[in-house]
Order: structure tokens, then sequence, then C-alpha cells
């Protein structure tokens, strides 16, 4: 069981990746001077365009067949609506290196999650145990894989 330093480290390190993921995009990036559930602003400098995200980072298992890890996210975040509209990203650490980044809107997830009667609304947080394998991720049985390392299904890479 990591200790809560071990965790801080970790959602830093997680948090760092993402910010070099929207870098590598052409998107300009700031960690917010106070944390208020946002953990990086990311700026579309040609014309402004702020999207605002929360990034959980996980520590992976081997298991048979591939990897897991748990995120816990806070639950009355996830339910409320936001303007301009929140985002997760979702770092996965595997093998001693960043191995895969599930990427998804509050929107999307919220959508998922009461379509699928996911997380129980009287407890603070969820817990989402995704299951990686090789061509699919997964939770309860529901793939998340259009939301795996796809950037572009929210940010486009910027031509410059």
């Amino acid at each position: 069981m990591p200790t809560k330093l071990q965790n801080l480290y970790t959602g830093k390190c997680g948090q760092l990746a993402a910010m070099a993921e929207f870098l590598c995009l052409g998107y300009n990036v700031a960690i917010p001077e106070v944390d208020r559930g946002d953990d990086i602003f990311v700026v579309k400098d040609d014309d402004g365009d702020l999207s605002r995200v929360q990034v959980k980072a996980a520590n992976a298992v081997t298991q048979q067949g591939g990897y897991s890890a748990t995120v816990s996210l806070p639950l009355p975040q996830l339910t409320t609506v936001h303007d301009p509209e929140l985002f997760y990203v979702l770092p996965v650490r595997h093998e001693r290196r960043w191995k895969d980044f599930v990427v998804i809107s509050r929107d999307d997830l919220n959508a998922l999650r009461t379509a699928n009667d996911w997380g129980n609304l009287a407890k603070p947080t969820w817990a989402l145990r995704l299951a990686f394998r090789t061509d699919d991720v997964r939770y309860k049985g529901v793939s998340l894989q259009p939301y795996r390392n796809n950037w572009n299904r929210y940010w486009a890479a910027i031509d410059h």
C-alpha cells in the first residue's frame, strides 16, 4: 500500500506528464496558484480557448493479461456542470514508465456513470479500478478504449 507521501509524488509526476503532453500538442499550460479542483489550465494561445483539467494519476499493478490501476474522483466535482467544461486526465504508470492516459470530459464520464449506475452519490469519492489490456481498457465491463491516449478527442494538435 503506497504511503500518502508516495501518492503525492505520483500525483505531481502525473500532472507534469499530462502538462508535457499538452505542450507537445501545441497548447500552453499553467498550474493555478490556488488548487480548487483544477490542476491545470490549458490554453490555446491563438484564440484564448481555455480548458480546465483535473489530473488523477495512479501506479498500476500487473495482472494476468495486462495491468490495473485505481483512481479516486470526487463525486461532487464529477456531478457539477462547469463552465468552461472540466476534463479529466488519468495518467497510469506501469513498469516504471507512463503507459496510458485516459482523457475524458467530466460530461462524458458523468454520462457513463449515470448510464451504468456507477459510483455511490452518498460517498464523497468514487474509486475507478481500470483494467488495461493490449486492445482495451475497461471499468466494470464497459470499454473506455475511445478515451485511451486519445488527446485529439478534445484537443487537436495546433499547426505551427
